[in-house]
Parts: C-alpha cells; sequence; structure tokens
C-alpha cells in the first residue's frame, strides 16, 4: 500500500478489488430486504439541473418500473446489471439517501448532495 506524504496510509483514495459474489451474499445476511420501502431511489443512475429548468432531472436504472417503483430484474439483478449495488456497497459509498431505512439511524453516513435537491419534490 503506498503511503502519502506524511508517511500514512490513510487520507488516501485507493482503488479497493473484492469478489462480487461474496459482498452480495454478505450484504444479504447483513441487511433484511423487510426494511426497504421500495421507493427508488437507490435506483438513480444520476441527478442533473440546467439552467433552463428549476427542478433536477432524474435518470433511473433502465430496470427501474418508475411506477411501481420495483426492479424488474430484482431477482437476477447482480447477474443481469453490472452497476446494481448490493446495500453494503451502496452504505459504503453513500448511495443512500440519509432517511432510507438502512442508514437512517447511522449520524455519521453522508447522503449524495443531490438528495438535498430532491427533498419535497414529487419524484417522477
Amino acid at each position: 500500500m503506498a503511503k502519502n506524504q506524511s508517511g500514512s496510509i490513510f487520507n488516501t483514495k485507493v482503488t479497493i478489488k473484492y469478489d462480487k459474489e461474496k459482498i452480495i451474499k454478505l450484504s444479504s445476511e447483513m441487511f433484511s430486504e423487510d426494511l426497504c420501502i421500495q421507493c427508488g431511489r437507490c435506483c438513480m443512475i444520476h441527478v442533473y439541473t440546467t439552467d433552463e429548468k428549476i427542478d433536477p432531472e432524474i435518470v433511473y436504472c433502465n430496470h427501474l418500473d418508475v411506477e411501481t417503483k420495483r426492479c424488474k430484474i430484482y431477482k437476477n439483478r447482480f447477474n443481469k446489471e453490472k452497476e446494481c449495488l448490493s446495500m453494503l456497497e451502496a452504505i459504503l459509498t453513500s448511495a443512500l439517501p440519509k432517511d432510507c431505512p438502512y442508514v437512517k439511524n447511522y449520524p455519521s453516513y453522508e447522503e449524495p448532495w443531490f438528495y438535498g435537491l430532491l427533498r419535497g419534490k414529487n419524484l417522477k
């Protein structure tokens, strides 16, 4: 592991390689799917704003049914969509909103910047 200028191995950003299958299994053991409120917010791929529009534009995963807020390939999502995150990956990468049942009880959890824009908006 490379050391930064202060001699510490910490405070550096590195890519961590891991076995995705093991993380999926561990995540399913750690986090009950019963916590999910099926809001679809973890399926957002991109959120952006423009000068012309006040409301942010949201791009969802192609597999999300935006009406039902359910994944069309849920049972096989990790095999069919390489970008789909396990709950553990979503938490570690701060991909969830702070009011998500999986993270709402963790005061140190920081959500992505765009959830502040979306709070109170009717997500379409």
